[in-house]
């Protein structure tokens, strides 16, 4: 979903599994920030929308692999809210997964 103002927007990969891939911090400095939770039910977030960037021929293990290798350039302590947050991480993610990028509009106003 997408909170307004500093947008959240959480990579939902393998809905259909169960799993949405989310980054942010914590002091765990040797540490991911990525971290799953059940698709559209983070605490503290509201939901907002649902929005196909593409599809991708991975399977459940072939996104939690790339998740892993994700981890290791997405570490807790490397978040920062305006030049590395979930929404370059989604991007990232998008691109890695499906070739394209997240639209212009989500990291606008990071």
């Amino acid at each position: 979903g997408v909170e307004f103002g500093a947008f959240r927007v959480p990579l939902s990969a393998s809905v259909e599994n169960g799993v949405e891939y989310a980054f942010g911090a914590h002091d765990n400095a040797s540490s991911s920030g990525i971290f799953e939770v059940e698709p559209k039910q983070r605490p503290g977030f509201t939901f907002r929308k649902l929005m196909l960037v593409g599809r991708t021929a991975l399977g459940p293990k072939g996104v939690r692999a790339l998740m892993e290798k994700l981890s290791k350039d997405f570490l807790a302590n490397s978040y920062h809210l305006i030049s590395k947050n979930c929404n370059h991480f989604c991007n990232e993610v998008c691109i890695q997964l499906t070739g394209k990028p997240t639209p212009g509009w989500v990291n606008r106003h990071a």
